[in-house]
């Protein structure tokens, strides 16, 4: 509901579930307990969606913090897409996130101008025409409009995004 009436750079947003309740606990395992196994379901709830509406898309996964991939070794929106890939989807990862502060420590109106400066298309990489642009959680959209203004920089046409659930 936040991104509602904003003008961003991503053409929508779908989540599959809102950030609480049962949700909201299966995604804290996942992201702060390392629950790794839980991405197998992810996957698999995502792959559904996909096929139904945007088969046509070519997946690109939100990158994290260099810093996050240092403290806990793994990616998690990363593990997702590589499963998903495994099944036959479309990757592209044309995107990086250079050194930033960690959105969730941010408030609300800090978050868009730190996401603007964090992501950016790696050197040399072209956006799809049409990516489908995929995270874990949304909040203040910030992240994913940052994400969708560089692909477009990058040559996409459309920008849709794709997220389990929306805070």
């Amino acid at each position: 509901m936040r991104c509602r009436g904003r003008e961003l750079s991503f053409d929508s947003a779908y989540p599959l579930f809102p950030y609480e309740g049962a949700m909201r606990s299966l995604l804290t395992a996942y992201k702060r307990s390392g629950r790794r196994s839980l991405a197998g379901l992810f996957a698999e709830l995502l792959a559904d969606e996909i096929g139904r509406r945007w088969r046509d898309r070519t997946i690109v996964p939100v990158p994290p913090r260099p810093g996050k991939l240092r403290a806990l070794g793994w990616d998690q929106v990363e593990e997702i897409a590589s499963i998903l890939e495994k099944r036959g989807f479309r990757l592209c990862r044309p995107l990086e996130r250079g050194r930033s502060a960690e959105q969730k420590s941010l408030g609300r109106g800090d978050r868009g101008e730190n996401a603007m400066k964090a992501y950016a298309l790696r050197p040399g990489a072209k956006s799809p025409d049409r990516p489908l642009l995929m995270d874990d959680v949304v909040t203040t959209c910030a992240t994913l409009d940052a994400c969708a203004r560089a692909l477009k920089a990058g040559g996409a046409l459309s920008v849709e995004a794709l997220v389990l659930a929306a805070d």
